[in-house]
């Protein structure tokens, strides 16, 4: 789930490498294109008969893959998986004051907006899945959760889930942006769950 690459739904990935376990690794692959298909099967009253020929896929371009390199082919839109996100509560809090027109009134110039955030991700396949997801964060944003997250660069957090069959994960998170006099720079800072720091 990468709705800033990909939009608003899930979209599934096929991946391998370039490698002998994938009965591939010779040599490097050569910019050119690639047509996915997958094997139809015997219809039911088959006797015995093989499957019925190939259905297309997916096809994608890919650039020069190195030996042992991963191959990313993007399948389209998941409908089987769901993600959906929720603020839960918001609020704005450490206020930052300054005096202004000669010491005459005191004005607000810094605060910081604490959200509560809960994603959703429903699987309805048959089978488990690897759900990877990364969101974007603008501003000078601290980031907390209790599940494990990682910093895909300096604006992205991303994190990756197993979702057994036919069942649901939630994600909560708190994301606090600074404003205003409270912001140094445009960053993700990642940080530890209050029960992970030392005292």
């Amino acid at each position: 789930m990468r709705e800033y690459q990909y939009g608003p739904r899930p979209v599934r990935f096929l991946i391998w490498r370039n490698d002998a376990e994938h009965k591939l690794g010779d040599s490097p692959l050569p910019d050119g294109q690639v047509n996915l298909y997958r094997q139809l099967p015997p219809p039911p009253d088959d006797g015995g008969r093989p499957a019925d020929g190939l259905a297309f896929v997916a096809r994608q371009e890919i650039r020069y893959v190195p030996i042992k390199a991963e191959i990313e082919i993007n399948t389209g839109p998941d409908d089987l998986v769901v993600y959906e996100t929720r603020r839960m509560r918001m609020e704005r809090i450490n206020f930052t004051f300054q005096w202004v027109d000669n010491h005459r009134r005191e004005v607000v110039v810094g605060w910081d907006e604490r959200a509560h955030w809960v994603d959703t991700i429903r699987n309805y396949r048959t089978k488990p899945i690897v759900f990877e997801l990364r969101r974007q964060w603008g501003g000078d944003v601290d980031y907390t959760s209790e599940v494990k997250s990682t910093l895909f660069d300096y604006r992205t957090v991303e994190t990756t889930f197993t979702i057994p069959a036919r069942s649901k994960t939630d994600y909560p998170a708190t994301v606090t942006t600074h404003m205003g006099s409270n912001k140094k720079q445009d960053r993700v800072n990642l940080e530890s769950p209050p029960e992970e720091r030392k005292p």
